[in-house]
């Protein structure tokens, strides 16, 4: 465990899936029920949401539970779920430690929900017979019953919901989604931190119960909620801009990555009595906890890549890791540089996508965790994979960090566009992926930025156009949130000769919804920021930074 969940006044955003979980929470008590499923990357703070939330909004008039499976154990999971439902039910009427066994709850609270009661001892008879099909199939129908006794509805927070599989029940997801089916008095709240277990549960295992799901894919911080996140963090002392943005940029708005950092840049400033972080300092604390063997993130990432470790391990998983950090990223480059075959090489990356390590954009195998792809390639290859002696040096991480801030400082006073013309640059007829849908990057040949007429309004925007092979792209780039007119103008604008141009309408700051209905019913091609950033990653760019708040903290899943 390197992170525990953070809950009361250390709580930090997030409000947006707060508030959706209290409005589902209510609407459950007027008679309409809505579950909801969380799904984020490990780390990414879904456990601190829930508990957060328990925290927040105790409801006397709704039994609210929370269980995480952790163990491959039905006997296990059988003891925590009933023991959590029989404390809710007791906690609102005494004093009741949370920690007391199965056997004490249940005689405490069997003058109040005898039936239930009696239930959880005929399941657990049943454990105790091997007949562990039946007792998970009767577990879940206990809510139903607390419901007949008490006239309370239930909500069911199931954390890690994807381990159901692991119990050895042949029926496991098919029982459990008939039950959600029938009790219309149960809320089940489900959260996962494993990104495409959960997505193949949904797509095959539940796919039918799961449209009755508000399913929810939960993001890193955007800029603006990371930039809060790091000013708040590091109070009474004060970043630099520059300083704030590259932490922002490495982190990915990743909250447990960005609260390891900041909560020990401000640790080394306090000692230092520093009003305000210095590049030194920053620098410091990316070596104690990325460089230095016992650093935490060292550690963490070290876990990561253990499985491959191993002296009886084969594979160039490994290798084909650190060639991803430093640049390669399809399929036939990769192969090259392990000097395997693409088959094998294929086969491995495939394993490493199990894991979780590495996601597939198109034709473009990149990183999630993006410090994790700069710890591989500014750390581990060097002073692990590098000849001993010749690199990997504190001192060198330390000079080469410095360098970092240098380049990240140039890159921000850089215009957008200017990014955005080398961005364009880089397009080979690449198939890429924005969730569902599919479209291909064309090799542009030329391609030029043009300055609009003066508008007082909208004096940042750009426009952009592309053209090669045949294909031709007219980008307009807002960076301020657009609207209708701003769209309007990229439909309205000058006829460009020759071939049919594709509309592209580049909004680094949002669109809001009537520009978004607008840009769809004249399938104009829509970027936003999130998406801009997916490129510039898999063309080996650093991310294009703007404050505005572009992206929800939550996206449903498509």
């Amino acid at each position: 465990m390197f992170s525990d969940p953070v809950v009361g006044g250390d709580f930090f955003g997030r409000q947006a899936i707060l508030d959706l979980l209290v409005k589902r929470a209510k609407a459950l008590r007027s008679g309409y029920r809505q579950n909801v499923a969380i799904i984020g990357h490990q780390q990414m703070g879904k456990t601190s949401i829930l508990r957060q939330f328990l925290h927040l909004h105790p409801d006397p008039e709704t039994l609210a539970m929370y269980v995480e499976i952790k163990l491959q154990a039905l006997d296990y999971f059988v003891d925590q779920f009933t023991r959590a439902l029989l404390f809710q039910v007791l906690i609102q009427k005494e004093k009741v430690d949370s920690t007391e066994s199965l056997e004490n709850l249940a005689a405490k609270a069997a003058p109040l929900i005898p039936k239930t009661v009696e239930r959880i001892h005929e399941i657990a008879g049943l454990l105790k017979q091997r007949h562990a099909e039946e007792a998970y199939s009767k577990l879940f129908a206990l809510t139903s019953i607390v419901k007949e006794e008490t006239g309370k509805n239930c909500i069911v927070i199931l954390d890690e919901f994807h381990r159901l599989g692991e119990f050895g029940i042949r029926s496991a997801f098919s029982d459990f989604g008939k039950r959600i089916m029938v009790q219309k008095e149960t809320m089940y709240v489900l959260a996962s931190s494993s990104f495409s277990a959960s997505r193949k549960i949904l797509a095959e295992k539940l796919a039918l119960l799961f449209g009755n799901f508000e399913r929810i894919y939960l993001e890193p911080f955007d800029f603006g909620t990371s930039f809060d996140f790091i000013d708040k963090g590091l109070l009474p002392a004060r970043i630099p801009r520059p300083l704030k943005y590259f932490l922002a940029a490495l982190t990915d708005g990743h909250p447990f990555f960005l609260r390891t950092v900041v909560s020990r840049v401000r640790e080394l400033a306090a000692a230092k009595a520093e009003a305000e972080v210095s590049r030194q300092t920053l620098a410091e604390t990316l070596a104690q906890l990325l460089f230095e063997s016992q650093g935490v993130l060292y550690q963490y990432f070290l876990t990561l890549i253990s499985p491959w470790m191993r002296s009886d391990v084969r594979g160039s998983q490994i290798l084909i890791l650190v060639e991803l950090a430093k640049g390669k990223s399809r399929l036939k480059d990769i192969a090259r540089a392990v000097n395997r075959g693409q088959k094998e090489t294929s086969a491995q990356i495939k394993e490493l996508m199990e894991y979780e390590l590495v996601v597939k954009t198109g034709v473009f195998y990149r990183f999630h965790n993006k410090i994790f792809k700069f710890w591989l390639k500014e750390v581990y290859e060097k002073k692990e994979l590098s000849l001993l002696g010749t690199v990997g040096k504190r001192e060198e991480f330390l000079s080469s960090m410095d360098e970092k801030f240098s380049e990240f400082e140039t890159l921000l006073g850089m215009d957008p566009s200017d990014r955005l013309l080398s961005l364009f640059g880089s397009f080979q007829n690449d198939l890429v992926e924005f969730g569902e849908k599919k479209r291909k990057l064309p090799h542009f040949t030329e391609i030029l930025k043009t300055e609009p007429a003066a508008n007082p309004v909208r004096g940042s925007a750009r426009e952009i156009i592309a053209r090669g092979h045949g294909r031709c792209w007219v980008c307009k780039v807002v960076e301020e949130k657009a609207g209708e007119k701003d769209v309007l103008s990229l439909v309205s604008g000058p006829k460009k000769s020759g071939t049919v141009p594709t509309r592209v309408f580049i909004a680094l700051g949002g669109l809001d919804e009537n520009a978004k209905l607008l840009a769809k019913e004249k399938k104009i091609f829509t970027l936003g920021l999130s998406r801009v950033n997916l490129l510039m990653d898999v063309y080996g760019q650093s991310p294009i930074m703007n404050t505005y708040r572009e992206c929800d903290e939550a996206k449903k899943l498509s």
